[in-house]
């Protein structure tokens, strides 16, 4: 595995002033008319701006890589990749109206009452359980509908959803995409796109909400990204060992080779298979034993890709313990684990994924989490990509 290059350092977000200018209008694709008031902004960060009149819009771009978004009531959700070294003087942003993409997803009738049914469900999930998730609230639940199979259940919005969260001192407008929970694999994705608007108050207030969106930070997974980019993550306080479940004799079969299951890992499985496998390991833990190695540096599972990115990869699971505080009493109380902050992550596809200076990553799908980050990593407790935590 190749070192992470010193000039990642050099380049970390935190240290790099430069900013350019992204200019653009947004239009109607089949009426070829102006969009007025449509939402421009950069997924999960602070910045952000509508539309005027004429459909113009002017952003500022931090330097490295974000995700454009554009979104407006009636149409679909405009997503577009941006690196602030090859940007263009000007782009031309066409928007498709959404009435016809949803006659073809929706082929059954949504659920009765479904926030009454679920709603609770989706809070839990979305929002989280944490102290600081009974302090942030969606204004516009009426908006939420659920979709109910026998083999899924799937939440969508037809306007982005706007969630006030008291503790950490944001309006967050989200663009729900997907929310949806396999009842055979109890696995949850929920996809979308974060804007978040800092709230405004006093001198007192803002001390007291920067207090905990540093709490909230440290021992995140936007902390141990970054980290890993710079290659410090055993400095910031991360323990990081390589983890293997080996099948136990009485559940094994005659496929399998007594005593020796080395890997979640094989040549022979199907990409499928494997990731059922991963799905079985997680779900039933007592019908594996776990091996566990050696305290592991950054550079053990991260290279540089290129002057920007750093790539992650590693086989079969990742245990990660943050050292330097122990988990919420609230998360205390579901586990037994003596309150540490402890997590286990899995690359689902077997493929790398490229981490960002900022603790963006790509693609999130494909890096699965357990453990505590399974909970913390709600709305709630989530902080935008430009964030900058005060000095410890």
């Amino acid at each position: 595995m190749k070192l992470l290059c010193t000039f990642c350092l050099v380049l970390f977000f935190l240290s790099s002033p430069a900013q350019k200018l992204l200019k653009g209008v947004v239009i109607d694709v089949e009426k070829n008319k102006l969009v007025q008031n449509a939402s421009v902004f950069l997924n999960t960060t602070s910045i952000g701006t509508a539309t005027n009149e004429q459909g113009n819009f002017t952003l500022t771009i931090p330097s490295g890589r974000y995700e454009l978004i554009v979104s407006s009531i009636g149409y679909e959700t405009y997503t577009q990749s941006l690196n602030s070294n090859n940007l263009t003087d000007f782009v031309t942003i066409k928007l498709k109206v959404k009435s016809e993409l949803m006659e073809t997803v929706v082929v059954q009738p949504f659920e009765k009452d479904g926030w009454a049914k679920w709603g609770q469900f989706f809070l839990d999930n979305f929002i989280g359980t944490s102290a600081i998730a009974k302090n942030c609230k969606i204004k516009n639940t009426k908006s939420i509908r659920f979709l109910k199979s026998k083999i899924e259940l799937t939440a969508m919005a037809d306007e982005p959803l706007i969630i006030e969260n008291k503790d950490l001192g944001y309006t967050i407008h989200y663009q729900l995409e997907n929310f949806s929970y396999s009842f055979e694999s109890r696995y949850i994705l929920y996809t979308g796109y974060p804007f978040f608007q800092p709230m405004t108050g006093n001198f007192d207030r803002q001390k007291k909400w920067e207090r905990k969106r540093s709490e909230v930070y440290f021992g995140s997974m936007m902390h141990f990204m970054r980290s890993l980019y710079i290659n410090k993550i055993i400095e910031e306080g991360f323990e990081v060992r390589p983890l293997k479940k080996i099948l136990n004799v009485p559940y094994q079969t005659n496929t399998d080779t007594p005593g020796n299951y080395p890997s979640t890992i094989n040549s022979h499985l199907t990409e499928e298979e494997r990731i059922n496998k991963y799905f079985d390991q997680i779900l039933h833990p007592d019908r594996y034993k776990d091996f566990i190695g050696t305290t592991i540096p950054g550079d053990s599972i991260a290279y540089a890709v290129n002057q920007t990115t750093a790539g992650l990869d590693f086989t079969d699971f990742l245990l990660v313990i943050y050292k330097k505080k122990a988990a919420p009493t609230e998360y205390q109380l579901r586990t037994k684990n003596g309150g540490a902050m402890m997590s286990q992550i899995i690359l689902l596809n077997g493929k790398p994924i490229e981490v960002q200076a900022n603790g963006n990553y790509y693609n999130p799908v494909d890096l699965m989490s357990t453990g505590y980050w399974a909970w913390s990593e709600k709305i709630a407790m989530m902080l935008p990509f430009d964030y900058v935590p005060s000095k410890r």
